[in-house]
């Protein structure tokens, strides 16, 4: 795994002078004139737009030297659609698809023209993540004969700059570092990411931001009678760990409340003897993803410093066949004393995740949040635009979505109620780990008997926690979903 190198971010209020290794991203919108405070930069822009070579539709792009009277400067014309369909989530994409365009075209020194907008620090932040985030690459183990070019400083251009503006955009670099972070963890193969190393990364983060580790070995583990945890990684050769990450300030408003993010660990998935078909299995590296996310929120909860309590727990382990593995038919004994019916060893998220969602309980968790990549189920549904949201609090459930919907990670409310309890009832246990398809709210009603009365909410992120395709702002892999809707919940 690699670290990008660290991006130099600008507010200004004025163009930078044109240099060799410069260019100028001018944001075009469809059914508007080009705004720009340089009469040159604008007259070329309009020149473009008049012949027709450039419509300004969104996800577009083009590059070209236009003169400025000392030579030629590269401008970057910027596609955002129209001006009514204009929101944060648009210019968030554009700024990481313009970063990916100026690296590739060997550009040093980036200044982007933001456009007009109502609120100048959302706009800022929404910039400084997004060109963030485009930095991001997984090709961790490509050989590079030639050394790449890197994108060393992005200017934010404003009409004033203020520390404020400066501010937003600090917040912004620092939370999608945090994604990308969540992203590299999520693309490592399962080889070289097993629980225990998953844990030990986990543990380095945590020393670096100031973090409190308390991770829980697999001797702990199945002593302490985390039946569903032990079941699923006791198939493997590589142990199962509990990786727990406290951010505790002295100075928080309210000492009696504990918020818990609880993230599936899966750092691999074969499906164990219920096993899967070998077609993408390779993607079942990312299976941990809903646990990277937890991590890559509390690396950036510690950084932003709010005056709350946090832990972040992630059951981790792989699902692997073997003479140890768990089998179909089998009953484990969970952390909360409930016994589980393992009718499908491929349900083997929700067998770590109840152990996890336990264990928050015991250290006095008020509120719960988990993430996983659950089911297919939810992808059927909903696609890949939206992750699907389950609780049994709904102002809990409430305040989740408007985080989500203000960190441009989207969500939708599904059901968790009783009406599907058939799907998890047993006919040897207290309940069963898999009732058939559709699967997703099943397998969320039974994480919500772990919750009991504590305001939960589980977001399935199978369906955004991966692009299968390379996208204009982003490659193919790992999208690091839910690390900022975790950040908007506890930091506003």
């Amino acid at each position: 795994m690699k670290n990008p190198k660290h991006l130099e971010l600008e507010i200004s209020d004025r163009i930078p002078d044109a240099a060799k290794d410069e260019a100028v991203a001018v944001c075009v919108f469809k059914d508007e004139k080009v705004e720009a405070q340089d009469e040159g930069i604008k007259r070329a822009c309009e020149q473009i737009a008049e012949s027709g070579e450039f419509k300004g539709e969104a996800e577009t792009l083009l590059l070209f030297h236009a003169p400025d009277g000392k030579g030629a400067r590269r401008l970057l014309l910027l596609g955002l659609g129209a001006r009514a369909d204009f929101d944060l989530s648009v210019l968030r994409r554009a700024a990481g698809m313009v970063v990916r365009q100026a690296r590739a075209t060997h550009i040093k020194r980036l200044a982007l023209l933001l456009p007009r907008a109502d609120d100048p620090q959302a706009t800022t932040r929404a910039a400084s993540e997004g060109a963030t985030l485009g930095l991001y690459e997984n090709d961790f183990y490509q050989h590079h004969e030639d050394e790449q070019t890197e994108l060393e400083r992005f200017a934010i251009i404003t009409s004033a700059a203020s520390d404020e503006l400066r501010l937003a955009a600090e917040r912004g670099r620092m939370v999608a570092e945090s994604v990308n972070w969540a992203r590299e963890l999520s693309d490592e193969p399962g080889k070289t990411l097993p629980p225990r190393e998953f844990a030990r990364r986990a543990a380095e983060m945590a020393e670096e931001f100031g973090l409190k580790v308390e991770s829980l070995s697999a001797e702990e583990i199945q002593s302490r009678g985390m039946g569903g945890l032990w079941g699923v990684g006791k198939g493997s050769d590589e142990l199962p760990a509990l990786i727990v990450i406290r951010y505790e300030p002295d100075e928080a408003r309210d000492q009696n409340e504990l918020w818990a993010f609880v993230g599936k660990g899966i750092t691999f998935d074969t499906g164990g003897i219920s096993i899967k078909h070998g077609l993408d299995m390779y993607e079942m590296k990312a299976d941990m993803a809903g646990g990277a996310a937890v991590l890559g929120a509390m690396r950036a909860i510690a950084q932003l410093k709010p005056q709350r309590r946090v832990v972040g727990i992630v059951p981790a382990a792989e699902n692997m066949p073997s003479g140890r593995s768990i089998k179909p038919g089998d009953v484990v004994r969970t952390l909360a004393g409930f016994n589980v019916e393992v009718a499908d060893t491929d349900a083997e998220g929700r067998l770590v995740l109840i152990d996890g969602i336990a264990y928050a309980r015991q250290l006095g968790a008020t509120r719960i949040v988990d993430l996983a990549t659950l089911t297919g189920s939810i992808i059927v549904a909903l696609g890949n635009a939206r992750a699907g949201l389950f609780s049994n609090d709904d102002e809990w459930a409430a305040r989740v979505l408007k985080a989500a919907e203000r960190a441009g990670e989207p969500a939708w409310r599904m059901p968790a109620s009783d009406d599907y309890k058939k799907r998890i009832e047993s006919d040897v246990a207290d309940f069963k780990n898999y009732g058939g398809r559709p699967d997703a709210t099943a397998a969320a009603l039974l994480l919500s008997k772990f919750a009991a009365d504590v305001p939960w909410v589980h977001l399935d992120i199978a369906g955004t926690s991966w692009y299968d395709d390379p996208q204009p702002h982003a490659p193919k892999g790992s999208t690091g979903a839910g690390v900022r809707t975790l950040v908007e919940l506890t930091c506003g």
